[in-house]
């Protein structure tokens, strides 16, 4: 997503993305995964349940990447019925972004389908929005950008 010359973050030339963010990955019960992950030497820093009752999420440090265990709570909104209908595993891909709002102007002037035409809030205090699945083949693309420090007193 770059095209290599210089200018103003977000603007023609210069990368979009800063890098990968986080892994989304769906599952059916995040601290059973997280005891999983546990048995790799791959611990949850934190958790954090967004959007009152909707997901419970942990927040796994693996380098310089998140993995974002991802369970929903409910069982009608879009992410439980993802889990129902494909399964546990990887949902998407977060790619860290320095200006949203940017980033999503540029996209929508370039015709890049998106699913939100604004950011909204993400957990652990960022905006995030996700293009339209057609993006992608198999996983959904997020973009993430950071409002400050994280919520919790090390960077998972």
């Amino acid at each position: 997503m770059s095209d290599g010359a210089g200018g103003p973050p977000g603007a023609p030339g210069l990368p979009l993305v800063r890098g990968v963010h986080h892994l989304g990955i769906l599952v059916r019960d995040a601290r059973a995964a997280a005891a999983r992950f546990a048995r790799l030497g791959l611990e949850v820093a934190a958790w954090e349940e967004y959007g009152p009752g909707l997901l419970r999420i942990g927040f796994i440090p693996a380098g310089d990447v998140l993995l974002e265990l991802i369970e929903p709570l409910g069982t009608e909104d879009f992410t439980a019925r993802w889990v129902r209908q494909r399964g546990e595993g990887l949902q998407h891909i977060a790619f860290q972004v320095d200006d949203l709002g940017a980033v999503l102007a540029r996209l929508r002037a370039q015709g890049v389908p998106l699913q939100d035409e604004a950011p909204r809030p993400g957990a652990a205090n960022t905006l995030i929005a996700f293009l339209a699945a057609e993006v992608a083949e198999g996983f959904l693309v997020e973009l993430t950008q950071p409002l400050g420090p994280w919520p919790w007193t090390t960077r998972p």
